[in-house]
């Protein structure tokens, strides 16, 4: 971690893959409803989300959650922690440090950040969401909030990086529709979204670390 961390950090003041990287993950449901509606920014709800590393004896791991059942579009979703800029919120960093301190009970003074990947718009929910990279110097124990978070698990970086796990699947949603959706497989979970088109643009960033 001591050596990635400095390559990473120097590596996302570079240019980045962009909406290049994130548009092949991009659900095809997803694809019309962008082309046919226009974006307007300006009433999208602001939110941030946390690509939290940490490393154990072996491996650089990333953090994810699965969301708590709700009614919500993102019910029960694998996402990053992360959640609503609130007025308080100096800024997006600050809503991703606070957010990840409220989902999964850690400090978010332990928290150190390393950079920011390219924001997304989400049609669904209309948020615009402001990712950023951030990193644990130990192996962290979760406190998960049972209202917001079901569930906490990390996976090795380099079994993400695996082209293997990324496939096309059928999923379900809340009211019953079924979507077929391009997206990370690992351990039973199913990462699609906007959580995988932004997985895919870290991950890109990863690989080109020397």
């Amino acid at each position: 971690m001591k050596k990635i961390i400095p390559q990473l950090t120097q590596r996302m003041l570079e240019p980045l893959p962009g909406w290049d990287a994130q548009s092949r993950l991009e659900p095809e449901v997803r694809k019309r409803i962008r082309l046919q509606a226009s974006v307007n920014l300006q009433h999208a709800r602001e939110s941030a989300v946390m690509l939290l590393l940490f490393n154990n004896s072996t491996d650089v791991h990333l953090v994810f959650i699965k969301r708590s059942e709700y009614e919500g579009v993102h019910s029960g979703q694998i996402a990053f922690p992360g959640g609503r800029h609130e007025p308080e919120d100096a800024s997006f960093e600050q809503t991703a440090l606070r957010e990840t301190q409220e989902e999964i009970g850690l400090k978010s003074t332990d928290i150190h950040i390393v950079g920011k990947l390219t924001s997304l718009y989400i049609p669904p929910s209309n948020f615009n969401v402001h990712p950023f990279v951030g990193f644990l110097n130990s192996e962290p124990t979760f406190y998960p909030d049972p209202t917001e978070v079901s569930a906490v698990f990390s996976v090795p970086v380099r079994d993400l990086m695996n082209p293997e796990i990324i496939q096309q699947k059928t999923i379900t949603l809340g009211d019953g529709s079924e979507l077929s959706v391009p997206c990370y497989v690992i351990d039973n979970y199913t990462i699609w979204g906007a959580t995988s088109m932004i997985l895919n643009e870290f991950l890109e960033v990863f690989r080109s670390l020397d």
